[in-house]
């Protein structure tokens, strides 16, 4: 009788299972869209994509990035802007997209001038991009495709 009673408690059990923990919100900072995107990012590293996926680094005099609305601004040592474009980002897709449109203004119909994939790591911010069309976009960072440059970039202040 107290075997079976016991056995009868230990199978009742999950059915008094505390609930689970609630998600931690590391998804929700992983998440990349323009708005969670805006401010100046530090340059930390461009590496270009090599033969069977390896990366080499690039010395260029890129320090920071700043994004402010859909514009994306290149800086040098200083502040010195060097070249500007419209952003436009897609957090939707898996990785997000992202475009860069030349110059101040997106025209109407244009094409971008370069194309890529983006995603949040905290942060820290990861851009595989080339100037290419949206057919030979990359499919993911675990595989770029050879002569695309990464670009890494950390959240400043």
């Amino acid at each position: 009788m107290r075997a079976t009673m016991g056995l009868l408690v230990l199978l009742a059990l999950p059915a008094f299972a505390p609930a689970p923990f609630p998600r931690t919100k590391r998804a929700e900072q992983e998440n990349i869209n323009l708005d969670r995107f805006q401010g100046k990012w530090r340059s930390v590293k461009l590496e270009g994509v090599g033969e069977n996926g390896t990366h080499y680094l690039i010395n260029w005099q890129i320090t920071a990035v700043r994004v402010e609305g859909a514009q994306w601004t290149f800086l040098q040592e200083n502040d010195v802007e060097n070249a500007k474009y419209v952003l436009v980002i897609d957090g939707s897709k898996r990785p997000a997209h992202i475009d860069f449109y030349s110059g101040t203004k997106r025209e109407s119909g244009a094409a971008p001038y370069m194309l890529g994939l983006i995603r949040r790591e905290g942060n820290v911010v990861k851009i595989l991009y080339y100037a290419t069309t949206a057919d030979k976009r990359a499919r993911s960072f675990e595989n770029p495709p050879t002569g695309w440059w990464l670009l890494t970039l950390e959240k400043m202040g």
